[in-house]
């Protein structure tokens, strides 16, 4: 896939590099879809728009922390799947990574 590549990081590691040899990335600069590497995350932006402003997501912030903190509770879709129920607590391994 051909995408411009930027690295706003300052660093010299070559973090981007390898992502896009790992992906499989080629980097073109009149590309109007940029992957960029900032110091907080990895997002994509429409060069030609710059108003929009990148698009990353945040697994780690907000209500996903929150949700990763403190669990889903008893009322999630997977707690009700596997059968909670009062005081019946079973053990579950997520083996879906």
């Amino acid at each position: 896939m051909q995408i411009c590549l930027m690295d706003e990081t300052g660093a010299t590691d070559g973090a981007l590099s390898v992502l896009a040899a790992r992906w499989g990335l080629e980097h073109d600069e009149d590309n109007p879809m940029a992957l960029v590497l900032t110091p907080q995350h990895l997002e994509l932006r429409k060069r030609d728009e710059p108003k929009l402003g990148g698009i990353f997501v945040d697994f780690v912030g907000g209500a996903m922390a929150h949700r990763r903190k403190f669990g889903g509770g008893r009322g999630e879709a997977v707690a009700k799947a596997v059968g909670i129920k009062g005081d019946y607590l079973p053990d579950v391994v997520d083996a879906t990574a």
